[in-house]
């Protein structure tokens, strides 16, 4: 009985778990994402503050690992606010209250266009969804 209930649990309990998120999530995600792109393009850093948690972290694409260690505020230095960002092949999984976004970004602006994997995690904090952890790898031809 006890390897049938071991072989049960092992493969029900991932359903629970892990569950494919609603269309609606997905896009309410999308969303966030291109609004917190949109803000730091911008150099608005009120806006990044309101869509990030406190201690956000972000892995860059050449490994290089950025810690939040206090507001942004008004010291986002304004960047191309003409840059595309555009999210292709992308899947949301939530696990509670955490939703974690993957898929395929392209940044396109007048100097450059690069195209890397990503890997955004949300948490929902006092009822909306936030930033914790983000992580791009370039994605090589």
């Amino acid at each position: 009985m006890r390897p049938l209930s071991v072989l049960l649990f092992t493969v029900l309990c991932p359903a629970v778990f892990a569950q494919t998120a609603a269309p609606g999530l997905q896009a309410e995600l999308e969303n966030l994402h291109a609004k917190w792109f949109k803000a730091y393009d911008n150099g608005d850093g009120v806006t990044m503050d309101h869509l990030e948690m406190d201690n956000l972290v972000l892995v860059m694409p050449t490994g290089a690992v950025w810690a939040k260690t206090k507001p942004r505020g008004t010291s986002e230095p304004k960047l191309d606010p003409q840059t595309k960002h555009i999210m292709s092949n992308v899947s949301v999984r939530k696990f509670g209250d955490t939703a974690i976004l993957t898929g395929t970004l392209v940044n396109e602006s007048t100097r450059e266009k690069t195209e890397e994997a990503t890997t955004v995690i949300f948490v929902r904090n006092v009822g909306q969804w936030k930033i914790a952890s983000a992580q791009w790898t370039d994605v090589t031809k």
